[in-house]
């Protein structure tokens, strides 16, 4: 069994960035690069039909079967099997004989000088290929959870873990604004980071302003930026934004729906501050022990107190300044330019958007008496 271990193994998940570098350090471990020109086999794997898949496995087989050149040591790399997912493709009989081939070698043992990876976003474990190889084989997966709330923890800890390794430090708050920039994608986030390290040279501390110069935000991350904005009623700032998404060619009717969802944040938030549910401590939110509120939170589609703290807290924070019936009004203005923008073609929705900036952000000049 400890021979298949190291002869096989199966490197799959969501995280694209980790699979794949552990699916080459884990080739490079057994045919070092300089052999790779005659020791390593690689077959595409990523299939999105039947013949493309039958295509692929077939390859593997006789790339297994086929001793190396002048008899040498052999890797077989079925790279981005993307078809171990998929439910129709698993389920075509001549599919499910290929792998049933390639199970049966597995299990009866390779040879000395041939190795088996295979590398995806997963594989269907109710498959019997799966069920087949699943004690044969390296498994090693690295999945992200679906929910922001649950993989941002991830992405901090990750970039702080690269920053140490690194010898390098970040100001405070600074992780977080990274990440809110970037987005949780860990290619992404090593990328900008790599980039971050190489301009700040034999400087080893990065500021808040080092992010904002250097860091490429992602277009969720500019529209977080818009959001932001908005909350806090900075009127230049949220119209300097938006036309930087227009010309990003971003919808704006997804940027009026990303207000609707900012404005129904803000209120709940606020109205959950005003029935003593949630209070801030310093920066950070403090959720209330309440029974009345876990009654309510808990029969919630979306629990808020699921969300990360830092997120929470810069909504609550944002909210705090203004009333429930201001806030309130907002989200009744974004609903109502958001269905006049569905319903009438005579006014430019850009024109529109802008009005409505300026009635949310403007703020009433005082009287001189």
């Amino acid at each position: 069994m400890n021979l298949m271990v190291k002869q096989a193994a199966l490197i799959c998940g969501n995280d694209e960035y980790l699979v794949t570098s552990h699916a080459r350090e884990w080739v490079d471990a057994i045919c070092p690069i300089d052999e790779q020109a005659l020791g390593l086999e690689m077959v595409e794997g990523k299939a999105s039909t039947i013949d493309e898949a039958v295509y692929a496995l077939d390859g593997v087989l006789a790339a297994l079967r086929t001793v190396g050149l002048f008899g040498g040591k052999k890797v077989v790399w079925l790279r981005d099997a993307t078809f171990l997912k998929h439910g129709v493709i698993m389920k075509n009989a001549k599919v499910k004989e290929l792998l049933a081939s390639l199970a049966a070698d597995l299990e009866s043992g390779l040879s000395g000088e041939q190795y088996l990876l295979i590398s995806g976003p997963g594989i269907d474990r109710r498959s019997a290929f799966y069920k087949s190889i699943k004690d044969v084989v390296d498994w090693q997966e690295y999945d992200l959870p679906e929910r922001d709330y649950e993989v941002r923890p991830i992405a901090l800890q990750r970039i702080t873990q690269r920053l140490r390794e690194a010898n390098f430090s970040m100001d405070a708050g600074c992780v977080d604004r990274f990440v809110d920039r970037v987005g949780f994608d860990t290619r992404q986030l090593f990328n900008e980071l790599d980039k971050l390290i190489l301009y700040k040279g034999d400087e080893r501390q990065i500021s808040i302003a080092d992010v904002d110069m250097i860091v490429s935000a992602t277009g969720e991350a500019v529209i977080w930026d818009f959001t932001d904005a908005v909350a806090e009623r900075k009127l230049g700032d949220a119209l300097r934004v938006f036309r930087r998404l227009l010309f990003q060619k971003e919808s704006a009717v997804r940027i009026v729906i990303s207000m609707e969802s900012l404005f129904s944040d803000l209120l709940h938030f606020r109205e959950y501050a005003d029935a003593g549910w949630v209070r801030l401590d310093g920066r950070r939110i403090q959720w209330a022990e309440d029974p009345q509120a876990e009654a309510f939170f808990t029969q919630l589609h979306s629990d808020p107190r699921k969300m990360h703290w830092f997120r929470a807290s810069k909504i609550l924070s944002q909210a705090m300044p203004n009333s429930i019936k201001r806030l309130d009004a907002c989200r009744r203005l974004t609903l109502e330019t958001h269905e006049q923008m569905i319903s009438s073609g005579s006014v430019p929705h850009e024109l529109m958007v802008e009005t409505l900036l300026a009635r949310v952000c403007g703020r009433r000049q005082k009287r001189v008496s």
